[in-house]
């Protein structure tokens, strides 16, 4: 009997089998965007607690891209194209481009196949003036070959327009403020027509004084307790500084007798967040860079990306560092796949006319 009238061919180059593949290929990884993938234990035990964290280890959904079950179903792919292409053999001029369409896809999933077994995906943690020159991946160490260092981390926030400190009269007692001033550190603005001026030197997230020294800082990055200093210049040239609580407007209230100041503190979000790092081989510096969002920086095979920071302090910045050697063999795939559509929709058209 000839292998392709067998049961086993038939079942492997079926259009179901395809069909019902690339459908279960399809939730499973529409699932690997639900769950953040190759976290550390302690995000998953945050999140999900020690049962949650404990079942995503067993059915490997903490990493579904590198799990066993989910290999298979490509390699299960693979071999159904690979039997259509065989089907297709001996070629003929009509069907060359649905073969170079499939072929494409096949060389896709080799590349998949190739960054899955042989390429490394992780994220590290590193502080101001850190280096780092390894990384933990599938529970091993992988060394860079050089070091990574953290010069600067630079944050930056979106302010909203509606965020203002109103000004009142403290001796007419109206309602509405004399002044709404933007919040804009170093910009000086003019109360009414009082002749005095007030400018924002600097604002805190999350307000604390150490009772000791009296100096005050941010506890952390949240707004738990947003504050803003300011420096008030009255017309005779006088200055007094101060700072105006959004959480607590009665604060500080008494520093001026002819106004009161309340901070209409609107809400913020990320901006940017830039991470500025320099690479080593030894004492040697080799390149300086900046990683942001969406502008990763490229070294000696690894791509690294700004993924995440430490939202509390801003003390260290998170970099995902990704190295896949398949993406040369992906990128010829979709160049095939292309050629093959082309070849369907533009070529066999023709051909058919002749």
């Amino acid at each position: 009997m000839h292998i392709k009238k067998t049961r086993i061919w038939k079942f492997f180059s079926s259009i179901k089998l395809a069909i019902w593949l690339l459908a279960i290929i399809a939730v499973l990884s529409l699932i690997g965007t639900f769950i953040p993938q190759n976290e550390s234990p302690a995000f998953y035990m945050e999140k999900m607690g020690h049962a949650g964290y404990s079942f995503l280890l067993k059915t490997g959904l903490d990493n579904i891209y590198c799990s066993w079950w989910f290999i298979l179903f490509l390699t299960l792919l693979s071999l159904n194209l690979a039997a259509c292409l065989v089907n297709r053999l001996p070629l003929k001029i009509r069907s060359l481009g649905t073969f170079i369409a499939h072929l494409g896809i096949l060389v896709i999933l080799l590349g998949a196949f190739i960054g899955i077994i042989y390429g490394e995906k992780a994220l590290i943690k590193i502080g101001e003036q850190e280096e780092v020159s390894s990384f933990m991946a599938r529970g091993r160490r992988v060394d860079l070959g050089f070091s990574i260092r953290l010069d600067d981390f630079i944050y930056t926030e979106h302010v909203d327009p509606k965020e203002r400190l109103l000004v009142y009269s403290a001796r007419d007692h109206v309602e509405e403020p004399i002044t709404q001033i933007p919040v804009e550190i170093g910009k000086e603005s003019e109360i009414a027509d009082t002749g005095s001026r007030i400018r924002i030197l600097r604002y805190l997230p999350d307000f604390v004084m150490d009772t000791s020294t009296k100096e005050v800082s941010s506890r952390s990055g949240m707004p738990n307790n947003p504050a803003i200093e300011a420096e008030l210049k009255d017309k005779f040239g006088d200055i007094k500084t101060f700072w105006v609580f959004a959480r607590f407007p009665d604060m500080h209230q008494r520093m001026d007798p002819d106004f009161k100041f309340i901070y209409h503190w609107a809400g913020r979000r990320p901006k940017d967040f830039i991470s500025k790092v320099t690479i080593l081989k030894g004492p040697k510096e080799i390149m300086r860079g900046d990683i942001r969002v969406n502008g990763p920086l490229d070294f000696g095979g690894y791509r690294f990306f700004q993924s995440t920071y430490d939202t509390e302090e801003l003390r260290w910045s998170g970099l995902q560092v990704v190295k896949d050697p398949g993406v040369g063999v992906v990128y010829a795939g979709f160049l095939l796949l292309i050629a093959g559509v082309t070849a369907i929709f533009y070529v066999n058209p023709v051909i058919k006319r002749r």
